[in-house]
């Protein structure tokens, strides 16, 4: 019994020995940065750098190639907290919201629709139920997909929390209408249409949609906006935000978020400067 006993503590030395000697060979460096990175994120994992969760970005930081900035959940506060682990600059961080381009809460239905409940499902359906086929199906595949709770479906119609909102764009990618853009809370002025029909069309089924009547085009002083494809296009490197448009507008389509934002205390918009480290 002894030899048997001596024999298999040799072996669990011998690989004892090797697994040491092994683990010391291929032992890869982990950058302590590593981990106070990942603890100082939310951990939400929805993909707004662009990279595969939290912890694909603070490798991508910690190897130069992502900004201290890039995290649009975590704001101001997490860029700070990242800059000081890196040693960096946190740069000024330009907040983004979701903007609806719809107000259609009042668009009748085509036909009636006994499928999925989803707007993806019934978009396949010759584009969906509603009489404007640009706009809100009303199902909420936005307010679902979004990881924040920033949208919610009142009265069987989208709104976004624009406090809540973090740009992380899943409203934008569950949206088969294409009806959200991620904006600066610094623009305040939106045309909430996508119809791409003739005015007199458009009239027809929607009394909040743009009927191409180019007063927007004419009265703007800055030369933001022009109808194209019988819709008003802003140009956002152009528009300053006056609002002569939204007064202008007959069918109330170009809206102006300025004083929404202001009893939300999310304007005037706080310039954050550099931070020296």
């Amino acid at each position: 019994m002894i030899e048997p006993l001596i024999i298999l503590g040799s072996l669990g030395l011998l690989f004892g020995a090797g697994l040491y000697i092994a683990s010391r060979v291929f032992h890869v460096s982990v950058d302590p940065r590593l981990e106070r990175i990942e603890s100082a994120l939310p951990g939400a994992n929805c993909g707004a750098c662009g990279l595969a969760g939290c912890a694909g970005f603070a490798r991508a930081i910690v190897h130069g190639s992502a900004e201290v900035v890039g995290c649009i959940p975590g704001g101001e506060a997490v860029s700070h907290l990242i800059a000081d682990i890196m040693g960096v600059k946190a740069k000024e961080v330009d907040k983004q919201v979701a903007v609806l381009h719809c107000a259609g809460r009042d668009v009748a239905d085509r036909f009636h629709y006994v499928g999925m409940k989803s707007c993806n499902a019934a978009a396949l359906f010759q584009g969906g139920p509603k009489s404007c086929l640009y706009g809100c199906i009303r199902f909420g595949d936005c307010a679902l997909a979004c990881p924040f709770g920033a949208i919610s479906m009142i009265d069987g119609f989208p709104v976004v929390d624009e406090g809540k909102c973090t740009a992380c764009g899943k409203c934008v990618d569950a949206c088969p209408k294409d009806l959200y853009d991620l904006r600066s809370l610094k623009k305040l002025v939106h045309v909430a249409c996508r119809s791409r029909e003739t005015g007199k069309a458009t009239r027809s089924v929607c009394e909040v949609g743009c009927i191409a009547c180019k007063k927007c085009e004419t009265v703007c002083p800055f030369d933001a906006v022009h109808v194209s494809d019988n819709l008003a296009v802003i140009d956002y490197d152009k528009c300053t935000s006056c609002g002569k448009c939204v007064s202008e507008c007959p069918t109330n389509t170009i809206r102006n978020f300025r004083e929404e934002r202001k009893a939300k205390g999310l304007w005037p918009v706080k310039v954050r400067h550099e931070k020296n480290v």
